[in-house]
């Protein structure tokens, strides 16, 4: 019985071999869901990105949410789960894989590889502190990269000081953190950076309902939080219904990936922590 069990095991997480800090990991089903996906939008190249962000997303609706989902490697890894997400991974699947239609190479390779200039820092996975942890850093380094703009001061929005700290304070939450003293150096060090930066750019809770008409389908939304220490709390993405302004998510209460029954105002205004939001458009 333990034999099977390990050849089970063996037979659904599927390491993609290569240099050490290009080994992936995923699952046979990781894969077919991939390929239903390219087999489902493969003829949409010639979509608008917004209206491409929007089908992917809809394509993951229903799927559950799962929190952590890249924390099961001992060692820092690119791992691939498009069976479970949790916001973040939602959010940034929808990215890659519309930039893989849009890029006409359907190949696993280009997403992989699509995938980690996305996650990671100068898109090399180097240890945990690597991954871009914080939303900030996210949205910075793929602002760098000419994947992403944040039109939040464009639309209503403004600079906003709040210090980052929230990973190197309670390192003890982190597996990769915990009882790993060099490790937190490197997050508190990537925190000093982020902080000298003073890009936070936030439109407040007070102001999305008289600037949401210039919020797009498919635009990335980051929540804002009140959290010390902490950047953001939660990403969706703009989608309108019934002339309303809503999002799709990864739901942590609903536990599934969901068209926000709520309006994003009502939404933001129904948080206890949430401060405002910050808009993200993916470039053509």
């Amino acid at each position: 019985m333990r034999f099977l069990k390990l050849l089970f095991f063996l037979s659904f997480i599927v390491p993609h071999i290569g240099h050490a800090q290009n080994i992936t990991i995923y699952s046979k089903p990781d894969s077919l869901i991939y390929e239903r996906y390219i087999a489902r939008f493969e003829k949409q190249k010639k979509e608008t990105l917004g209206e491409l962000l929007i089908n992917s997303a809809k394509f993951f609706i229903g799927k559950p949410y799962v929190a952590s989902t890249l924390e099961g490697s001992d060692n820092e890894t690119l791992t691939i789960n498009l069976r479970e997400l949790d916001c973040t991974t939602f959010i940034e699947n929808c990215v890659v894989l519309s930039l893989v239609i849009k890029s006409g190479d359907h190949s696993f390779d280009n997403y992989r590889e699509t995938l980690r200039n996305t996650r990671y820092r100068n898109g090399v996975v180097d240890g945990y502190a690597s991954r871009l942890h914080y939303t900030s850093d996210w949205i910075y380094e793929n602002a760098k990269r000419g994947i992403l703009k944040n039109i939040s001061k464009e639309i209503g929005g403004k600079t906003v000081r709040h210090p980052l700290s929230f990973m190197s304070e309670y390192s003890l939450s982190y597996k990769h953190l915990k009882n790993n003293p060099s490790e937190i150096k490197k997050i508190k060090d990537i925190e000093a950076i982020i902080n000298g930066r003073n890009n936070y750019e936030i439109i407040p809770v007070s102001s999305i309902t008289a600037n949401e008409k210039n919020i797009k389908d498919g635009d990335i939304i980051a929540f804002a939080t009140s959290i010390s220490g902490l950047d953001y709390s939660h990403v969706g993405m703009a989608y309108r219904q019934n002339g309303e302004l809503h999002f799709i998510h990864a739901s942590s209460s609903q536990k599934q990936v969901v068209i926000e029954k709520k309006t994003l105002s009502d939404y933001c205004k129904s948080s206890k922590n949430c401060t405002g939001i910050s808009i993200l458009r993916i470039n053509k």
